[in-house]
């Protein structure tokens, strides 16, 4: 049961205001509503997997003195989950067979650093060079100069779940 309904909110105030600031950002068909849906979806997967996870962390970043070992390990766990999602991507590799391309899903980690893109699309694009199984990253349209270089975030791979437009 949602706790917060008593309050006449949707989720607690800090999801609400990410959703909203989320709903802005990308503006997404959905609005605030799919946002906060996908905010939560994304919560469900890192507490998940948090646990088996902690004990990865040797040494935790060091943060607010306050903080406990095991609540600074979950910061650094939440960073590394995050920007794992943002990284994602779908690539088409060649077949080992030689015949084809079979659809993997990878960690690419200039991906955080490109923008979304507009109307027109993105304008770049990684690929796998077939001959000597190199990934590069290739302009899928001209790029005016000083245009941010921009990726598609909706064709990235996709929590279990999620359904969300944008």
């Amino acid at each position: 049961t949602n706790v917060y309904a008593k309050f006449r909110l949707h989720c607690h105030s800090a999801i609400h205001r990410a959703a909203v600031g989320l709903a802005f950002l990308t503006n997404m068909d959905g609005g605030e509503e799919e946002c906060r849906e996908a905010l939560a979806r994304r919560g469900a997967a890192y507490r998940s997997m948090r646990d088996a996870l902690l004990p990865l962390v040797l040494e935790p970043t060091e943060r607010d003195h306050l903080a406990s070992m095991r609540e600074r390990r979950a910061w650094d766990v939440a960073d590394v989950v995050s920007r794992m999602l943002s990284r994602a991507t779908l690539l088409q590799l060649p077949n080992v067979d030689g015949e084809g391309e079979v659809t993997t899903p990878a960690v690419v980690p200039l991906h955080e650093r490109l923008s979304q893109c507009d109307g027109r699309g993105e304008n770049a694009k990684m690929i796998a060079d077939d001959g000597d199984m190199e990934l590069l990253l290739v302009a899928t349209r001209d790029i005016e100069q000083g245009e941010n270089l921009t990726r598609d975030y909706t064709t990235a791979p996709r929590l279990v779940g999620d359904e969300t437009e944008g």
